[in-house]
């Protein structure tokens, strides 16, 4: 019994370890990394391989190989996303629409640090103001709270952004 519960706690937790690695290397991928998603990939394969093996010669045994192995998919799933999360690596693209000329709203996002260009717009009741930033994905969150506070009735987006070069990307850290 002993043996099982040893061998299946193996398995789900090599299960978590791929599958966490896996949902990482996808984030690494979509967002240009080839060179880190390769080498996350390299050990998430090795880590799979193993934890298939040992389930498939151990479920003759118990199902509770099988049970773990899909359980350390799932636990890994959500590892994997609530990691890259935390990591928040990438740049994200804001659009903010107002029906009026927000100078308060351009100021404040400004004296947080970030970069903001403003261009007039023609929307489906009339004129409109679009602001644009380009924002480090970790900012996001500061950058919509100075949104909601200064212009609760914008229009928003976020966006994921593949490639970014130059300009203001937020708040830098304090020296």
């Amino acid at each position: 019994m002993w043996t099982i519960l040893g061998g299946a706690a193996l398995i789900f937790l090599m299960r978590v370890c791929d599958v966490t690695l896996g949902t990482v290397r996808q984030i690494m991928a979509v967002q240009g990394r080839a060179v880190v998603a390769a080498g996350i990939g390299f050990f998430e394969l090795t880590i799979f391989i193993l934890a298939i093996s040992k389930t498939i010669l151990s479920v003759h045994e118990s199902p509770a190989y099988v049970f773990a192995y899909a359980g350390g998919f799932a636990v890994g799933t959500l590892t994997g996303v609530r990691l890259e999360a935390m990591i928040g690596l990438g740049t994200r693209l804001i659009r903010v629409i107002t029906v009026r000329q927000n100078h308060e709203l351009v100021e404040a996002l400004r004296e947080a640090g970030f970069g903001v260009t403003v261009l007039p717009g023609e929307g489906m009741h009339g004129p409109v103001f679009v602001l644009f930033s380009a924002v480090r994905r970790r900012s996001v969150p500061r950058y919509v709270a100075i949104v909601r506070e200064h212009a609760p009735q914008a229009f928003y987006t976020v966006e994921e952004t593949r490639f970014s070069s130059g300009g203001q990307m937020g708040p830098r850290k304090a020296a």
